[in-house]
């Protein structure tokens, strides 16, 4: 079993935010809608459902079609991605240094 993400653990484990955590985790490459799905452990019609939704938040985009596919990314010029970007730094940091304070 893969241990959860920090911002899985803190944000809640839900379709939605297993997709933005994944693309966050990514965010310099793009991805065809079934490599999302595998990769964010979301059911292919579950995301299907979400796409729009994502895609009117701003949070994610289309980048290019090849042959029939279409591959998204994360927005980064997103405000909103930008805040979430900067959640998931800083629990990653505080959750780091927990744990050096715990080895003292």
């Amino acid at each position: 079993m893969e241990e959860k993400s920090f911002f899985l653990r803190y944000l809640g484990d839900s379709p939605k935010i297993r997709v933005l955590d994944f693309l966050i985790d990514n965010f310099a490459l793009d991805f065809s809608l079934p490599q999302i799905a595998e990769g964010s452990r979301v059911a292919y019609t579950t995301l299907i459902d979400l796409l729009q939704e994502l895609i009117n938040q701003g949070t994610i985009m289309k980048t290019r079609k090849i042959g029939k596919s279409k591959l998204y990314k994360i927005n980064l010029d997103s405000p909103i991605v930008k805040v979430l970007i900067a959640m998931d730094m800083k629990l990653s940091m505080a959750f780091i240094d927990n744990q050096k304070e715990i080895a003292v």
